[in-house]
């Protein structure tokens, strides 16, 4: 990939798109891993406790481990320094719980991507920084729903490989 600013921010809507499509389920969370350097660092410097940085790409994985609460992120501009192969982007974020249909108020978000291309010159994530803004009022009960939804499907996802095991 040519590291342009056309298209890096093309790049960047193609992962905001995949993002909106494939966190939160246990069987597309997955593809995201495609857009994050093996090496990838996540720091988050807003939700204490819930994570403890630095978060590796298999951990940021499995932080957006959550089904039934949908996550979309909406980008609201791009900052992008090619010299330094950083964007800095700035998003609204909402939650939505499926099953209920219960939806959080949005939020602004902006994370600070580093960049880099990879052996085959593609462009991937080697660390990102990233702050959200906090309600603690209604973040309580979200991040409840999301641990409650992340160990549901870990432990559907544990049952179904021991009773494959178990029968073959």
């Amino acid at each position: 990939m040519e590291v342009t600013y056309e298209n890096v921010a093309k790049w960047f809507d193609g992962y905001f798109k995949e993002f909106n499509k494939s966190a939160g389920p246990l069987e597309t969370t997955p593809k995201m891993q495609k857009f994050y350097a093996p090496d990838l660092e996540f720091w988050m410097y807003t939700a204490p406790g819930f994570v403890d940085p630095p978060m590796s790409r298999e951990g940021l994985l499995m932080n957006m481990l959550h089904p039934g609460l949908h996550e979309e992120l909406t980008p609201q501009y791009y900052v992008i320094d090619l010299k330094r192969m950083i964007a800095v982007i700035q998003f609204q974020i909402q939650f939505t719980d499926k099953p209920s249909g219960k939806v959080w108020p949005a939020r602004q978000a902006s994370a600070h991507y580093h960049l880099a291309l990879d052996e085959n010159k593609d462009l991937k994530v080697k660390k990102i920084q990233y702050w959200t803004e906090i309600s603690l009022d209604n973040d309580t009960t979200m991040m409840d729903l999301w641990n409650k939804y992340r160990d549901e499907a870990l432990t559907k996802l544990g049952n179904d490989w021991i009773k494959a095991k178990a029968s073959s």
